[in-house]
C-alpha cells in the first residue's frame, strides 16, 4: 500500500490498488492516508466503478466473518449504499457459519442499514463504531435494532 493519496485520473493505478485491498489492515492504511476524505472517497470510487469497490467490500465481509461470534443468531441484512452515482442495495446473509454478500436488494430482510460508501469503508476497516455511526446519523437502521447492533461485533478487524 501506498501511503500517497492516489490520482484520481490514473484509473489503472486505481484499479489495482482496489485490488490489492485484501483485509481490514490494508483498507485501513488506505483510509489512514493523509488526504484521503469522503470526498476522495467519492472521487475513487466514481473513477473505478461503485459495483466493483461494493463487490469487493461484500466478499471481504465472507472473509473476515467469525462464526462463534455470530452464536446462532442469522438473518439478512440489507444495504443501501450511497455512491456518486446514486444508491446501490446489496444484502448479505448470515446463515450456516457464513456471511456471503451479494449485489442486489434481498427479499425479506431482517435489517436495513442505509449508509455512504465513506463510511461503510470505515466501518468496514474499524474506523467507525457501528453504534456511534448510528447515533451520528451516518448509519441508518430499520428492522430488528439489537440484530443490527451485534453485527459489527461479528467481523476481524
Amino acid at each position: 500500500m501506498s501511503s500517497t493519496v492516489p490520482d484520481l485520473g490514473d484509473t489503472e493505478q486505481l484499479k489495482a490498488l482496489l485490488e490489492d485491498v485484501a483485509s481490514p489492515d490494508q483498507l485501513r492504511e488506505l483510509l489512514d492516508t493523509p488526504g484521503v476524505d469522503d470526498a476522495m472517497i467519492d472521487g475513487f470510487v466514481d473513477a473505478v466503478g461503485a459495483e466493483g469497490v461494493l463487490d469487493k467490500v461484500f466478499g471481504l465481509m465472507g472473509e473476515h466473518f467469525v462464526a462463534e461470534r455470530a452464536g446462532n443468531d442469522a438473518g439478512v441484512i440489507r444495504w443501501d449504499v450511497t455512491a456518486p452515482g446514486g444508491t446501490l442495495s446489496y444484502g448479505l446473509s448470515i446463515r450456516d457459519g457464513a456471511a456471503i454478500g451479494e449485489r442486489g436488494a434481498p427479499a425479506g430482510p431482517k435489517v436495513t442499514l442505509t449508509l455512504s460508501v465513506p463510511t461503510l469503508l470505515r466501518l468496514c476497516a474499524g474506523r467507525l463504531n457501528g453504534v456511534q455511526g448510528f447515533m451520528t446519523g451516518q448509519i441508518k437502521l430499520a428492522g430488528d435494532m439489537m440484530f443490527g447492533a451485534k453485527l459489527p461485533g461479528w467481523f476481524d478487524y
